[in-house]
């Protein structure tokens, strides 16, 4: 009998404790934040690996730290996800500082991070659409170059590849016809640099798919985005624009004014993600889900535990 109380005493401590347990775990986040009351951030993206990558590291990293989260990662390009915010659709979304610039406000691109970044702001403000802080990284076009090209003519910017060009060597470049031609595209980067790109030396292929020549040897270096994953991959050069030619394309976070009115703790939080977005990063993230084929979540979670934000 004594045995039978001390074996039925001993199971209702263990199953008091397995309640105070389940108890102390469901008041906040997998990391212990603390859930909180308030509207729900309905997290929106573009549909491309960088924006969708962009959305749910910032989904992931909310739900984390306790917040009311909706996941609308994918939501669709500019002419949707604009409007979603501007609605209340979504209430928050990583917009490019030079593209509200150019093809919401009609401006003409801007070359100047900070000047550019105050001017969406200021003219969103009216729109009750606040731009947190943008990372300190730019998703705009970038020359790379062939290593044993770079190497052969110690190219490490624009200016020495243009140079280069200025004493009649051979660099074929790959570009495509709308950059070619455009006003904010290689005539631009043959103004600031003082120079003309000889045309027979330049081909015209798909867009961003002089990459791919590159890999094969058919040309030298060519017009790409700072964004892309197959300069790593291929083991190109990126030449620094020395001169700052290329427009302007910071992404930030933007969020609905009533939003921030409930959770005015909410840039400081976030800031704390933006900090860790790198170029680097952002193209190794990339490379991940592109060429690894691993998945956009699967990335996102890794490197936010990575970097203790979760």
């Amino acid at each position: 009998m004594k045995r039978k109380l001390t074996l039925s005493l001993a199971l209702l401590l263990i199953l008091a404790l397995a309640v105070v347990g389940v108890a102390g775990c469901s008041g906040g986040s997998e990391t212990g934040g603390e859930q909180k009351d308030g509207p729900k951030i309905k997290v929106g993206s573009k549909t491309f690996t960088e924006a969708l990558l962009l959305g749910e590291l910032t989904y992931q990293y909310l739900e984390a730290q306790g917040y009311p989260v909706e996941n609308k990662v994918g939501l669709g390009e500019l002419a949707v996800i604009r409007p979603a915010l501007e609605s209340g659709e979504i209430n928050l979304y990583w917009e490019y500082t030079g593209t509200v610039l150019i093809a919401v406000m009609e401006q003409e691109p801007s070359y100047n991070e900070e000047e550019c970044y105050n001017t969406v702001k200021e003219w969103d403000a009216k729109n009750g659409i606040v731009w947190l802080p943008y990372a300190k990284y730019q998703s705009t076009y970038c020359i790379p170059a062939r290593r044993e090209i770079a190497e052969k003519y110690n190219l490490k910017t624009i200016s020495d590849l243009v140079e280069q060009i200025k004493k009649g060597e051979k660099i074929r470049l790959a570009g495509f016809q709308e950059w070619v031609e455009r006003s904010d595209g290689l005539p631009h980067v043959e103004k600031v640099y003082d120079f003309k790109y000889p045309r027979d030396q330049v081909r015209m292929l798909a867009m961003f798919m002089g990459l791919e020549a590159m890999k094969e040897g058919e040309v030298d270096v060519c017009i790409s985005n700072t964004i892309e994953p197959r300069i790593k991959a291929y083991d190109l050069v990126v030449l620094e624009d020395d001169k700052n030619c290329f427009p302007v394309y910071n992404p930030a976070p933007l969020v609905r004014e009533e939003i921030l009115e409930a959770y005015p703790e909410l840039p400081d939080v976030i800031q704390k993600l933006t900090d860790e977005l790198t170029e680097d990063a952002i193209n190794d993230m990339c490379a991940a889900v592109d060429v690894d084929k691993k998945s956009v979540e699967q990335v996102a979670k890794d490197f936010l535990t990575e970097k203790g934000l979760i």
